[in-house]
């Protein structure tokens, strides 16, 4: 295991050479060394000297380097000498550099306040609070070689009690030594979690003894996301802040539902529903540039970019509420039709009741295409609406239909699963364009600062259930599914008189007339 280990003064070297020295496994081929500061050659040499010395190494076997002080320059250089362990030691001026490399860093990151010797037990290592020790264990026992041996509060609620007089009190109570190491093992280093704010504190106050604070870096899915960040990062490039602004607030207010948005969906599934009963692709077309579905899908992608739960709730409440708005539209059309006609199965609708996989790649492609075109001004935002919209609309006023008229199952040669079916294609289509707008958002710049929040952990466990309903889903679609349940019995009956007068040399007199009437009707 690569460690890099960063400091910027003497005082450092002096004070970190020995600790560098009793991480467990240390030698000079794995102990990689940046020295913050371009043109600090002179304290490179003496930095390489010092360690040396306590490594019983030749300097030369050492591996020191001059860095920018930077925290993205310190994180690309753990990265170019694939270190997979960082310690950063703790000095007053370079606070605010540090605090953002502990945020930032993917590995496991050891940030350290030095006060006296390092620890040679596990008894001489406390953890600060219970809860999170985990962390404090894992990170210690691959960096120390020993877990700590006692927690200082174990009896402390980390949501109510102080937490720094807690530890202030521990700490008079216990007889805490200056060779003894206090370890904060951090969850989530954000600035909005409670015991990070208290180690904070400790770590830029006058104690007396060592203070640490641990994370264990990025999990497999962050790691993966971050990866994939900056390979969109470069296909995509981020938007400017203002664009940013202007596109939050518009997606924000368009995704709260309004008595406007519930019309007009309204308006699009009844038209829907009479281009599929005409079996007419003009009119279908026509309800899709209505269709006002675009904006909440697309915030709900911008809130799994930016981990906003609230966004995410009132975007899914949206979508969920203009789904059954629209399903109930096309019912109600569907039982207005029945007063003037029999049921009808049209081509149209029999299309959209057998989802397949190709479905999702038409919902992702669609999702990418309509969200990088919301993005770019110069490109029409309407059309891309369209785009999700022929992919949401006539499917749910297709399930409408077939509850209007009582259309459970097929009755011969079945083609994909009534009701069920369309519904399934909307769920598909609503997570593929989900996904496909979140992953545009986010490699476009819409996305929080930093990554490791209490948001990006929100973000990663709602993917994770998408991804699975999305599986399930997929696995359901490639089983093999037949119904050979016949319809209603009036349905029946009719279907059967017209097979027998297709096959009888003088049709009865109710055939031709049910014949003649079919033809005057919208079949």
């Amino acid at each position: 295991m690569r460690i890099l280990v960063a400091v910027g003064s003497e005082e450092q070297i002096n004070k970190g050479a020995a600790w560098c020295a009793s991480i467990d496994g240390v030698s000079a081929e794995n102990l990689k060394v940046a020295i913050l500061g371009t043109d600090r050659k002179a304290l490179a040499e003496y930095g390489r000297k010092t360690l040396a010395t306590e490594l019983n190494c030749d300097p030369a076997d050492l591996a020191v380097a001059t860095i920018e002080a930077d925290a993205h320059a310190i994180l690309n250089h753990a990265e170019d000498n694939h270190c997979r362990s960082l310690i950063l030691l703790y000095e007053g001026d370079q606070s605010e550099l540090q605090k953002e490399v502990f945020q930032t860093s993917k590995h496991p990151t050891l940030w350290l306040r030095i006060i006296g010797k390092p620890p040679c037990s596990e008894s001489k290592i406390l953890s600060a609070f219970q809860k999170p020790s985990h962390v404090t264990s894992i990170v210690t026992q691959k960096l120390l070689g020993f877990s700590p041996g006692k927690t200082l509060c174990s009896e402390v609620d980390l949501q109510r009690d102080n937490l720094s007089d807690a530890i202030k009190t521990a700490i008079n109570e216990e007889d805490i030594t200056d060779n003894e190491l206090i370890l904060f093992g951090i969850d989530d280093p954000d600035s909005s979690d409670r015991v990070y704010k208290t180690a904070l504190t400790l770590i830029d106050s006058k104690t007396t003894t060592s203070v640490g604070l641990l994370h264990d870096g990025y999990t497999f899915p962050e790691k993966v996301a971050s990866r994939v960040y900056q390979w969109a990062a470069d296909v995509a490039p981020p938007m400017d802040r203002q664009e940013r602004i202007d596109l939050s607030q518009d997606l924000q207010s368009g995704s709260a539902p309004n008595l406007e948005f519930f019309g007009l969906i309204s308006a699009a599934a009844m038209l829907a529903a009479f281009g599929l009963i005409q079996d007419s692709a003009a009119v279908i077309i026509g309800a899709m540039l209505i269709a006002p579905l675009m904006t909440p899908i697309i915030g709900a992608g911008l809130a799994l970019a930016q981990g906003n739960r609230p966004l995410f709730r009132a975007a899914a409440s949206t979508i969920i509420l203009g789904f059954f708005c629209a399903l109930i539209a096309s019912m109600l059309f569907g039982w207005l039709v029945l007063i003037f006609q029999d049921p009808v199965m049209t081509p149209e609708m029999r299309a959209r009741c057998s989802p397949s996989p190709i479905d999702f790649c038409v919902g992702l492609v669609g999702g990418f295409a309509a969200t990088y075109a919301r993005t770019r001004r110069h490109l029409s935002a309407a059309l891309a609406g369209a785009a999700i919209a022929a992919a949401l609309v006539p499917p749910i006023s297709t399930a409408g239909l077939q509850l209007a008229f009582h259309v459970w199952t097929w009755d011969t040669n079945p083609v994909g699963v009534p009701v069920l079916g369309p519904i399934l294609l909307v769920l598909v289509n609503v997570l593929m364009i989900m996904g496909g707008s979140a992953f545009v958002l986010w490699a476009r710049g819409m996305r929080t600062d930093r990554t490791l929040t209490i948001q990006d952990r929100w973000t990663v466990r709602i993917v994770t259930f998408l991804l699975t309903i999305t599986l399930l889903i997929l696995t359901w679609l490639l089983l093999p599914h037949t119904t050979h349940t016949v319809r209603p019995d009036k349905t029946q009956e009719k279907a059967q008189e017209n097979s027998n007068a297709r096959h009888s040399d003088t049709p009865p007199a109710t055939a031709v007339a049910a014949n003649t009437m079919a033809q005057q009707n919208w079949v």
